[in-house]
């Protein structure tokens, strides 16, 4: 996020010299401090921070294209992207590499695992895909033990920055072509629509069960930064000029004092997930303020540099976090991870003061030795000897992932497993493949199950599914979209359904979906087994739901038993207890997070399943669980709060 380049070009970059707004430098901070106060759980709203980043950046860099066209009648995409990578690649880089070695150093195994996972992704700025992929949801703990899920909206911008320039250079040829000089009013209108696509695609794209798809998608969040075009735009800026030329300057600067109180309102009354409205509307409501604020402290820092809001935004200390900001967002979130409550033995502000300090310093650190010096004074930075070098460094930084040391594979104890199945009657097996469902509980179990079926000779395909997987409750659409195709191509002789935490619903809606697909099953040719989630410690977002899911294993069950043999439901409390447990054994089986499993666990439940399907299937005899706990899954990235 914290990619604006608001510092003076060099004539050598841009063929002519911006003027720095100390204002505009102020803003930068501010909006760097929401997001640290956010982050360190001190102001709800803070995350908003982003926004206003997305606004000023989508400002600066539409209104920086726009000069260029107007004085040279085209834009240099070379010369662009060349002033982007000098920005922004040397102090990432930096980040990738320290704060993996950083992880691994803090003896932190899910830190170092999630560093290893993530940072290839953040190098490629996809890493926001990347965590939708995973399920990686973002109010959770903020993207807690993962180092760089911050990087998410580093990687929205730099999405932008690829495409934003090459859409202005064509509106800009097309104008020429046409000899009229509307290719400002072309940028203009494109830029508002597609903010309004954006949005329209935030609001049908919503879930209320995890905003995280639709706050950090590229497509669903374009709307902050194409704000921020729309407002750099002469169309756009002529009618703020005039209307603020017909007010005293008394008036125009309480408009912007307007402006202000109104976006710190916002981020006063917001709340991240927990607040609705902002995903219905409310998100684009506060960046189309923070891009009118943008364009009038441009404005306004020039005409009257003494208006209130004005000076307020140039002081000294909300100035100085501006010229740090991209380092200071770079670094802080690794930071806060590092530095826990236990590390330091401090909790709320007092650990905040550290936080921040500490992240200060490493940014200062980061900014005038690593992002000024290439970007202000290194020659060797531009042209041939400039891509040479951008070139080395991405592959160095690649060549870190292949070669960096991994942490140990979790142990798993094969011992503490034990097996009771019967011995296996004579005979072939008539069990070779089997089909798994559920959500990314499942999908963590799903890695050591595979393992046990192959070293017993059978097949398992999973179609547990992160972030989805029911085929009850707010998800269940999504499921069976596809769920029958992918049913009849795997052909299973055995389907096993874990209730996924998301099987929500009345009686009568959870029935009807657990009916269906004992007859999904049927028509296959498969038997259905349904296994209960394991238990979930309760928090703010469950805790409204825990009746409901009880109830669900009951519906289950009762289904199970009305299906004339078609379906089995297997109690899973053998494995997991009645209750939510992190330690059994001396062993973790549960992750922190309350929800997920950790290696042992789930090898834990892959024994205990295979027994029971042995009871079931006469010559299919389960291998000893030696010959698959140490087979290499339980390093999976998947384990994490382990």
């Amino acid at each position: 996020m914290l990619t604006v380049d608001t510092a003076r070009e060099t004539t050598r970059e841009t063929t002519r010299e911006t003027t720095r707004l100390p204002a505009l430098d102020g803003l930068r901070g501010l909006a760097i401090l929401g997001v640290l106060l956010f982050h360190a759980g001190h102001l709800g709203g803070g995350f908003l921070g982003v926004d206003l980043f997305f606004a000023l950046s989508g400002y600066l860099i539409t209104d920086l294209l726009l000069r260029e066209a107007r004085g040279t009648g085209t834009v240099s995409l070379t010369a662009f992207w060349g002033r982007r990578v000098r920005r922004l690649l040397p102090a990432l880089a930096v980040l990738l590499v320290g704060g993996t070695l950083l992880a691994a150093a803090s003896g932190d195994d899910d830190l170092w695992r999630s560093a290893l996972s993530d940072g290839p992704w953040a190098q490629a700025n996809l890493v926001n895909w990347h965590l939708l992929g995973e399920n990686a949801g973002y109010w959770a703990g903020h993207g807690a033990e993962r180092p760089f899920g911050h990087l998410w909206s580093i990687a929205v911008e730099e999405q932008f920055y690829l495409v934003w320039p090459l859409v202005v250079l064509l509106l800009v040829r097309r104008a020429h072509r046409a000899g009229t000089p509307s290719a400002e009013a072309w940028v203009a209108g494109v830029a508002g629509l597609v903010s309004l696509v954006s949005l329209a695609l935030m609001v049908l794209l919503t879930d209320p069960a995890d905003t995280t798809r639709v706050y950090t998608g590229t497509d669903t969040r374009a709307f902050s930064l194409v704000l921020g075009a729309l407002v750099a735009t002469a169309p756009v800026r002529q009618a703020m000029d005039r209307a603020l030329d017909r007010l005293p300057a008394r008036q125009a600067g309480g408009v912007l004092t307007g402006l202000a109180a109104a976006l710190a309102a916002l981020w006063w009354a917001a709340d991240g997930e927990s607040t609705p409205w902002l995903f219905q509307g409310g998100l684009f409501a506060h960046s189309l303020g923070a891009a009118l604020l943008v364009a009038a402290v441009a404005v306004h820092g020039v005409r009257a540099p003494g208006g209130l809001v004005v000076r307020g935004l140039a002081a000294r200390p909300l100035r100085a976090l501006g010229l740090v900001s991209y380092s200071l967002y770079l670094w802080h979130w690794p930071v806060y991870l590092l530095l826990t409550e236990d590390r330091l033995g401090l909790s709320g502000w007092p650990r905040t003061a550290v936080l921040v300090t500490v992240s200060v310093a490493l940014a200062a650190l980061s900014t005038y030795l690593v992002e000024n010096p290439v970007r202000y004074r290194a020659r060797w930075a531009r042209g041939r000897s400039g891509l040479l070098a951008t070139v080395a460094v991405t592959l160095a930084v690649a060549l870190f992932w292949v070669a960096a040391p991994r942490p140990p594979a979790a142990d798993v104890d094969a011992g503490a497993l034990g097996s009771d199945a019967p011995p296996s009657a004579a005979g072939p097996s008539p069990l070779s493949d089997v089909l798994l469902l559920g959500d990314s509980v499942a999908a963590g179990e799903a890695l050591p199950l595979d393992a046990a079926l192959a070293a017993a000779g059978v097949t398992l395909e999973s179609r547990a599914a992160d972030g989805g997987g029911g085929v009850v409750g707010p998800l269940a659409e999504a499921t069976w979209a596809d769920l029958p195709g992918a049913v009849a191509a795997a052909g299973p002789d055995v389907i096993v359904y874990q209730l996924t935490t998301y099987d929500w619903g009345t009686e009568q809606e959870q029935r009807a979906g657990y009916e269906r697909l004992v007859r999904t099953a049927s028509g296959a040719g498969a038997d259905l087994v349904l296994v209960p989630s394991p238990p979930i410690r309760p928090d703010d977002f469950y805790a409204p739901h825990l009746g409901e899911l009880d109830r669900a294993e009951r519906v289950a069950r009762e289904v199970a038993a009305a299906s004339a043999g078609r379906a089995l439901y297997l109690d899973s409390a053998p494995v997991w207890g009645d209750t939510y447990r992190r330690v059994r054994d001396g062993l973790p089986d549960r992750s922190s997070d309350g929800i997920h499993t950790c290696p042992q666990g789930a090898a834990r439940f892959a024994a205990w399943l295979v027994d029971e399907l042995a009871r079931r299937y006469p010559g299919f005899t389960p291998a000893d669980p030696a010959e698959w706990t140490d087979a290499g899954w339980a390093a999976d990235a998947r384990f994490t709060g382990c």
